[in-house]
């Protein structure tokens, strides 16, 4: 097993500070272009796919920042060694749940401080990860971030480990599984969260996150036949508008308080079990051995 964490966020302190002095928004410009020319050299290793994405998301992420906030910002991020908070919480997951055949790179990126989702709901930090290869993790100094670092870690480990034996790639802007050419469906990513987030909550007893419990009786109750009925979905918009909510006819964090559900129903009917241990397990068996029903 090779996890490598990689703090970029220093070199993009220094960008910060180069640009301090211009004009705002030229100094906003001069920033994004260094940062978009250090993140395609950062993700060169993985499929180009892949690395657009990154990409993409590191600048989105990166906001408009004022150069000098900026620089504070990512200094107090240093204060409180990221780095070492990162591969401590990665040595925890690896003996949890051990993969000697995983090989990825941790990337620490500063998020946008004047995002009231990274700051308030993620709680300053926010990852994904790009196949079973990286985890792009966006920071900012909100109140407790380093606490929610180690959950992030641990949740975005299971991630690279399910993506390892169950490989994906992008098609028609599609996730397929190269392995049976099918692709992700609603079912999976739902799934998939499920198992993250029960896995960080049993390193981490002491966090709760908002978003596996975020219905009432009456709304999950009311939202189950829209959802179970999408199970077979494959379009990414629809996937992730159940996901993470759209603020109409899915509140926010629909599918991650569903998918939370699945696995800890799974885990109570198979007593003995641990989260690591679901981790190759289809995520059709998950749900049909979860014993879900929406309550009465």
């Amino acid at each position: 097993m090779s996890l490598t964490v990689i703090p970029a966020y220093r070199v993009i302190t220094k960008f910060a500070r180069l640009a301090r002095g211009l004009p705002l928004e030229q100094a906003i410009g001069q920033t994004e272009a260094n940062l978009r020319a250090y993140v395609r050299n950062l993700l060169s290793m993985l499929h180009p796919s892949f690395m657009e994405i990154g990409e993409r998301a590191a600048i989105t992420q990166l906001g408009d920042p004022d150069p000098d906030r900026l620089v504070e910002a990512l200094t107090e991020l240093e204060a409180h060694s990221p780095k070492a908070i990162v591969e401590e919480a990665l040595a925890r997951c690896s003996q949890e749940l051990p993969r000697p055949d995983l090989n990825a790179r941790v990337f620490l990126l500063p998020g946008d401080g004047e995002s009231r989702v990274l700051t308030r709901q993620m709680n300053g930090v926010l990852g994904f990860s790009l196949g079973a290869q990286a985890m792009v993790l966006f920071l900012w100094p909100a109140d407790g971030w380093q606490r929610w670092l180690a959950y992030t870690v641990s949740h975005e480990y299971m991630h690279l480990v399910r993506n390892l034996l169950f490989p994906r790639g992008l098609s028609a802007g599609k996730l397929i599984y190269t392995k049976t050419q099918e692709p992700e469906t609603l079912l999976d990513a739902l799934v998939m969260e499920g198992l993250a987030d029960v896995f960080a909550m049993a390193l981490h007893p002491d966090i709760h996150p908002r978003w596996t419990d975020a219905l009432s009786p009456d709304m999950e109750r009311h939202l189950w036949p829209r959802v179970h009925r999408r199970f077979p979905v494959s379009d990414p918009a629809e996937v992730r508008r159940v996901l993470f909510g759209d603020n109409d006819r899915f509140p926010i964090w629909t599918g991650y308080t569903f998918g939370y559900k699945f696995v800890k129903g799974y885990l109570a009917r198979h007593p003995g079990l641990h989260p690591a241990g679901l981790v190759g397990l289809l995520a059709r068996a998950i749900f049909e051995g979860s014993g879900y029903a929406p309550p009465d």
